[in-house]
Formats: C-alpha cells, structure tokens, sequence
C-alpha cells in the first residue's frame, strides 16, 4: 500500500500544472463571467431595455397551465427582478428542476475538460515512460509492472476525477453565495426561494455516483488505451483510433453489422451526460444492469492484463 500511495503522488507531482492548475484557471473563469454577468446586471440593468415575451408551462395554484407574459420596453433589472418573483411561486420541486439544470449547466465546462484530461494521460502514461527512457530507472525500483499499472488506472480514474470533483463542488458552491447575494436586493425569500432548493448535498451525492457510472460505463475505452500506450512504438493516437476504425470498416464490410460499432460509440463517451444526470442516477445506474456491461469489464481486464505484460517486456522492446 506504501508503493502504490508513492507512485500515486508521483504520477500527480509530474502533471500537477494540468491535474492542479487547469481546473483552477476553468474555475477562475466561470467564476469571473458569473460575477461580470451578476455585476453587469446591477449596473447596467435600468438602461438596458427588452422586448419580448415569456412561456411559462407550470402548474401551480398561483400561475396558469401556460401563461404568456409580455414585455415592451422593460429594463433589464426589473425583468429579473420580476422572474425572480414569479420563481419564487413555483412548488419545491418545481424550483429544484430548475436550480438543478442550472447548476449543472455552471459545471458543464469541466466534464469534456476531464473526460480529455484523462484519455490524454491514458494515452502517454506508458508510452512516455519508454520514450525518454525513464522506465529503465523505474523498472529498477522495487515496484512490479502491475502495480505500476494500477497506479495509472487509479490516477487516471479515481485521483483526477477526484481533483475535478471538488473543482465543481465549489463552482456550486460559488453559484450559490452568488445567487443568494445577488437575491438580497429583491423582495423575495431567499432561503425558501434559492437555497433550500438548490439541495447541495444531495446533489453531490449524485453527482459522485454519476462520476462512478461515468468510470466503470468508459472503462474499456481507458483500459484500450492504456494497452495501446504500453506497446506502441510511435504515434499512440493514431493506434488507438486506427484500430477501431479498422475493426468497424471490416465488420461492416463483411458481416454488414453495426454491433460492434454501436458498442464503441456507446463506450466512448455516455451521451447527453448531464441530462442524463439530471433525470436522476437510478436511471443512470440501470445501465449496468445487463450483459453488457459484464462483457466490457471482462474486456477491460483482459486488455489491463496485456498492458502489464507488455510492460514488462518493455526493455525487452
């Protein structure tokens, strides 16, 4: 347990400026537009005019099935500000739909960042190591080839997306001071309205099981990459994707099926993620519960297995 905790801190020594610091400069940037946008409605808000009309489809004892509202004219503070009161007539379950696709959409930038952060250190985690050399040093060290392994498996899916993790957590957290702050003006319940129904807590605990589904849903993409980047000689991408793609042009070619084809598209990367997380991760989590997804962890352990042997025959290459 020692080896594999200081082989987990050198794997996030050696790329700290992308598993540290790019989240920070995503957050700084989400942050710094939320507040410019915030700051700008405070301070322009009276001189900027709107015109238009809003749908409003919810059933409450206050609001109509489909009410259309009209506005010609309107400054832009007092239209929110009027949004703002009609959001706060709505029922508990009805602001927490809400509040909830907006504070994903507020975390929305990190997803893609993170699903590319990992197959990126996937993809070299390996190959790096036998390019400059280093594994040579390595491999003198008192650490089996499959324990080196498990720490790339694990940095790559269980340290990053932890880092990433608590970035969003305090992107929310940020979405939420700032909403409440900015709220303060209007006359409106803040807590009743903004912060109760937000339900922070138990939206981590949703986002963390979906950040567990994302892992094991993807993990014969990663595992096909860490394969790749423990025996290729050159261009590691350009094996990873060429392989695939060979393999869909011959199945459709000759056996005119898609099956295999459907089953890469499906594990490359689970689609509309965040609305698929919004409609709740019992949903999510049913996904799992077929043959399927026990062929593609046996899948995943086979390919692991061969990026340890190649590994080991690394010096040997």
């Amino acid at each position: 347990m020692k080896a594999l905790t200081t082989l987990l801190r050198r794997e996030f020594w050696e790329h700290r400026k992308t598993f540290f610091y790019l989240p920070l400069v995503i957050m700084a940037f989400c942050t710094f537009f939320l507040i410019a946008g915030m700051g700008s409605l405070q301070i322009l808000g009276d001189d900027l005019m709107v015109d238009g009309h809003l749908e409003v489809n919810q059933s409450t004892p206050e609001l109509n099935d489909r009410d259309v509202y009209e506005y010609s004219s309107v400054p832009l503070e007092a239209l929110f500000g009027d949004q703002l009161a009609k959001f706060s007539l709505l029922s508990v379950a009805e602001k927490e739909n809400v509040l909830n696709i907006a504070y994903l959409t507020f975390i929305t930038p990190l997803v893609p960042v993170l699903w590319v952060v990992i197959f990126m250190y996937f993809l070299t985690c390996l190959y790096d190591d036998r390019k400059d050399r280093s594994i040579l040093f390595w491999k003198s060290m008192p650490v089996s080839d499959t324990m080196t392994v498990v720490s790339k498996l694990l940095t790559g899916l269980v340290v990053l997306p932890s880092i990433f993790f608590a970035a969003m957590l305090i992107l929310q957290l940020i979405l939420l001071l700032a909403s409440a702050l900015f709220a303060l003006g209007y006359p409106v319940d803040v807590w009743d309205t903004l912060i109760a129904p937000a339900n922070l807590v138990g939206r981590w605990f949703s986002m963390a099981a979906f950040l567990v589904f994302v892992t094991l849903w993807c993990l014969p993409l990663f595992a096909w990459v860490i394969l790749v980047s423990s025996w290729a000689k050159s261009v590691p991408l350009a094996w990873v994707v060429g392989v695939p793609v060979v393999i869909v042009i011959f199945e459709q070619v000759f056996f005119r099926s898609d099956t295999v084809t459907e089953f890469i598209g499906r594990h490359i990367f689970p689609g509309g993620m965040m609305s698929r997380l919004a409609e709740g991760v019992s949903s999510v989590y049913s996904s799992l519960m077929n043959a399927e997804f026990l062929v593609s962890l046996v899948m995943a352990a086979a390919m692991l297995a061969g990026a340890v042997y190649f590994r080991s025959k690394a010096d040997e290459l």
